[in-house]
């Protein structure tokens, strides 16, 4: 291979092994065989299926309700991956990737889908049962990769494990690293191609992001200056969960399975159903307006109301209006009023409405008697300028990539001990993602919620 990659310790789900090569000679190796179950890519679960199952014999309604029919579990274990997982000591302490990645594992083994299957990537996957790789998680890698192809292994991934109504996880810290520094600017472009070429239509990749104690050898992307960190580290390491597959099945399963616990998440091709939304005209409202519905007056328990109808506004008497919106059904990225803020925004013609706040619900409108009770998050609207006709509105959420990321990505590891929890080239990682699952006609916002402003009659 003309370039060298290597996952390193940590934890991510999805589907992001780097293209490349990554091979170690300086990871020692224990004594000891073990004979794991090679899956030939005819058994993958998640291949081609047999005939009677076919894709194209799903009905379209299978394939977006219900129970998920496959959950593929892989769990990187190379040399570097010993320090999220080390071997058992005598004081039976262990580190937080090892809780939390058996308890996840747990949780899908425990739920409702149809089948789940656990396997190992080392150079290749490797079926495991689901006590075997609990195991390993638990009691420490007995015997790790020291070389990972990569783009066989992604590939693979891909092009074996992909089907309707399927989801596949992969665990690992997804470092990047090259033979040389020449083959850096080239990260982006390698995932790309790698996750393209099995040409899988409605690809989606979830990013939950975590950080771990670390106790072990640690090896940097970047050996130039240091090849190794013996006895590491004084800081948490990241480590993600990536979660890949058809869309609506990648949107099913974080909502079922990821967002119990806090973690940086990133969302790539997935789509969400619009949300529940409604003016509110007895809640913060300021100024002479109402429903501008020809049955709002009805008042019928539960309806939704979108025409704010103004009676009269100037910039010293303004109007308020507040929009409920529940978001309940969005990960919890979209649900964070520190990502809301910035990137929900107020598209209008004729008029200065814009958006003054932005909040959730709290105690006092949970516990109301009024309609925001129905309501996980509030948008508070000012308009001092109206139009002479009805114009639409729109509340919309952009898809914008989270602070976070650019955050933990760091261009040099080999101080990690210094530079905190950080991942090297994770940007790069993400560009790749982005570019096969989002296309440019395809850069929708999360949500779009249509509103009209128009005069009183």
């Amino acid at each position: 291979m003309t370039s060298s990659f290597r996952l390193l310790p940590a934890l991510a789900l999805g589907l992001l092994l780097l293209p490349g090569c990554y091979s170690r000679k300086d990871i020692k190796e224990e004594a000891g065989t073990e004979t794991p179950t090679e899956v030939p890519p005819a058994e993958a679960p998640g291949a081609v299926a047999p005939k009677e199952t076919t894709a194209a014999e799903v009905a379209p309604a299978a394939a977006s309700s219900g129970p998920l029919t496959q959950v593929n579990v892989f769990l990187e274990v190379s040399g570097s991956m010993e320090g999220f997982m080390p071997k058992t000591g005598a004081s039976g302490s262990n580190t937080r990737f090892q809780q939390h990645v058996a308890q996840f594992l747990s949780e899908v083994n425990r739920s409702s889908a149809a089948r789940k299957t656990f396997l190992r990537i080392k150079e290749k996957p490797y079926r495991d049962s689901y006590q075997q790789l609990s195991q390993t998680v638990r009691g420490g890698i007995q015997q790790p990769a020291s070389s990972t192809d990569i783009p066989t292994v992604l590939d693979t991934l891909v092009a074996n494990y992909y089907a309707p109504n399927s989801v596949s996880v992969l665990i690992s810290d997804f470092i990047y690293s090259p033979k040389n520094a020449g083959a850096i600017p080239y990260i982006s472009t390698d995932i790309t191609d790698a996750l393209n070429r099995a040409q899988q239509q409605d690809l989606a990749v979830s990013v939950y992001g975590y950080t771990s104690d670390f106790r072990g050898t640690y090896y940097p992307a970047l050996t130039s200056s240091v090849k190794r960190i013996n006895s590491c580290c004084d800081t948490d390491i990241p480590y993600y969960f990536w979660v890949i597959g058809p869309a609506d099945a990648v949107r099913r399963f974080d909502n079922a399975l990821l967002e119990k616990q806090p973690a940086q998440q990133a969302h790539f091709g997935v789509k969400y159903p619009v949300p529940a939304s409604s003016l509110l005209s007895r809640f913060q409202n300021v100024g002479s307006w109402y429903y501008g519905e020809k049955d709002a007056s009805k008042r019928a328990a539960g309806a939704s109301y979108h025409t704010v109808a103004v009676s009269s506004v100037s910039a010293k008497e303004p109007v308020e209006f507040v929009v409920g919106l529940d978001l309940k059904q969005l990960p919890g990225l979209y649900r964070d009023v520190k990502y809301l803020k910035p990137n929900l925004k107020l598209q209008a013609q004729d008029t200065d409405a814009k958006i003054i706040d932005v909040f959730a619900a709290n105690d006092q409108t949970k516990n109301s008697s009024g309609a925001e009770n129905q309501y996980t998050h509030f948008v508070k609207v000012r308009v001092t300028k109206l139009g002479k006709a009805a114009r639409p509105l729109q509340l919309v959420l952009q898809n914008q990539r989270p602070a976070w990321i650019g955050q933990w990505t760091t261009k040099n590891d080999s101080n990690i001990n210094q530079a905190g929890a950080k991942t090297f080239a994770l940007s790069s990682l993400l560009d790749g993602v982005e570019a096969v699952t989002t296309s440019e006609q395809d850069k929708a916002p999360v949500f779009t919620i249509p509103l009209t402003l128009q005069p009183a009659d």
